[in-house]
């Protein structure tokens, strides 16, 4: 009775065991139909290769045949004469079912390695080679079906588990290269097989990529990655991920119509002729042919230090955003200046501010500016600027010395060159200073009647250029509650 307990407690092992080992492998079957592989009627298809799925194809060869194979829609197939060959290659091929088309001879085919008998071949390999015999005659292949072993499909005593798949991300390309990133894929736990697709398609074990340990895989566009993992017929679910290839624009207004905390790539090229129209402690107002933008980085950002006039190219990551109405380029974790290049200019002319109407500030945040022709109004406190309704503040958030900058009386006629910035109730003209121009251009001094009108709430006391008081000045220079006026 021991003796007969030890046999049936090896019969049973030796079967779960070769229940295991069958589990562990997953036949997949594939078929290849030739009207489905685009050719034209009468085409030759010597030397070519037909994937049918990610791991088995099929080759045609004319050989030494007087003949090559060709495609003829006439039975829907591909017709093989004497000593050409059609060789299947895999991995782990255990069976191979040939379908003929319509009209077929009767030459024989052999087939090596394996067995072939009437249209089907059985045994085990990664190639097979047909060869058609005969003198004469041919055999029309209208499909072949290929059934082939995946491997162990992981071991089976593992739980499968859903993989992990990388973070999703967005990159750029490097310069002008093309764009790359490399996903790095594993197995959740060693023993399980890793199946995975990068079309969008859902994978299936056999027929999508896998691998059994660490593999990295490069993608160049926006991708769909899908994964899922099994040992033998236990499958996890499918997961996905999407990395997506970042937006790149070719001008500062191009970055400033991607909208408010859209991160993109900013190329300038040097026909673009980006400058640079003033550094303040890393914020770096820039103008190129399309428009200008404050970039907000810290100094410590660049290298070197980024000065007015001098000429930018390159490319560096970043987002828009609408600080208080002005338009800045913002840092991200992505934004280095390791590809964006300052340099002073070599042929360029220097840098001018833009001559425009009062009305059209609104339309040149962040840019270098000038208006003619404005009307000054100090109160004592703040300098403001007019003309035609339109009114401006002139400020100095620079911290201009006071030796670089006229401040203008109540009433002169004045020039303001300067960055105009949005601000409530008025804008700003915020001065700037240059080897070429100064912040503030005085046109004309004040009339004696716009002192007076300013100062009515006072007593008016007037002088002649000799000194003596006067009641009532005519045309000259005259000296009135202490300031130097023309009246014309």
């Amino acid at each position: 009775m021991k003796r007969q307990n030890n046999v049936l407690r090896t019969a049973l092992v030796s079967l779960m065991t070769l229940m295991s080992l069958s589990s562990m492998a997953t036949d997949v079957e594939v078929t290849w139909t030739a009207n489905d592989q685009g050719y034209s009627t009468g085409q030759s298809v010597d030397g070519t290769t037909s994937v049918i799925d990610a791991k088995t194809s099929i080759t045609f060869k004319q050989n030494s045949g007087a003949n090559g194979p060709k495609y003829y829609s006439s039975g829907d197939a591909v017709r093989l004469y004497p000593a050409n060959t059609m060789t299947v290659s895999g991995e782990n091929i255990t069976k191979i079912v040939l379908t003929f088309g319509s009209g077929d001879n009767s030459n024989s085919i052999t087939a090596s390695p394996g067995t072939y008998s009437e249209g089907s071949w059985s045994g085990t390999s990664d190639m097979v080679t047909f060869t058609v015999d005969g003198s004469s005659g041919h055999r029309r292949i209208a499909a072949v079906t290929v059934t082939y072993t995946t491997g162990n499909g992981g071991d089976p005593t593992v739980e499968v588990k859903d993989p992990v798949l990388p973070d999703e991300f967005t990159f750029w390309a490097n310069t002008n290269e093309t764009p790359k990133a490399v996903l790095a894929l594993e197995p959740p736990v060693e023993g399980l097989v890793l199946c995975f697709t990068t079309d969008g398609s859902d994978p299936q074990p056999g027929l999508s990529e896998e691998c059994t340990s660490s593999t990295d895989i490069v993608i160049h566009t926006t991708t769909t990655l899908k994964a899922m993992s099994y040992a033998g017929s236990n499958r996890s679910g499918v997961v996905s991920a999407t990395y997506t290839l970042g937006e790149t624009v070719n001008s500062v207004n191009a970055f400033k119509r991607l909208g408010e905390g859209v991160e993109a790539r900013l190329y300038l090229s040097s026909a673009m002729n980006a400058r640079v129209i003033h550094n303040d402690k890393g914020e770096v107002y820039l103008r190129d042919n399309s428009g200008a933008i404050c970039f907000k980085l810290t100094p410590d950002k660049y290298n070197p230090t980024p000065s007015h006039n001098q000429h930018v190219a390159g490319w560096i990551i970043g987002k828009y955003h609408e600080e208080n109405g002005m338009p800045t380029f913002q840092p991200t974790s992505k934004t280095k200046t390791d590809y964006i290049l300052f340099a002073n200019p070599v042929n360029e002319a220097d840098l001018e501010p833009l001559d425009i109407d009062p009305e059209e500030l609104g339309a040149y945040y962040a840019d270098w500016v000038r208006l003619d022709a404005m009307n000054a109004i100090n109160d004592g406190t703040t300098v403001k600027v007019e003309k035609d309704d339109f009114i401006y503040t002139i400020t100095n958030p620079f911290n201009l010395p006071r030796d670089f900058y006229i401040i203008p009386e109540n009433g002169s006629i004045v020039a303001v060159n300067g960055i105009a910035m949005p601000n409530e109730p008025y804008d700003d003209i915020a001065m700037l200073r240059t080897e070429s121009y100064s912040p503030v251009e005085i046109i004309a001094e004040p009339t004696a009647i716009e002192v007076l009108n300013a100062d009515e709430d006072s007593p008016v006391i007037i002088y002649n250029i000799s000194g003596q008081r006067v009641l009532s000045p005519s045309h000259g220079m005259y000296i009135i509650n202490g300031k130097k006026v023309l009246i014309k």
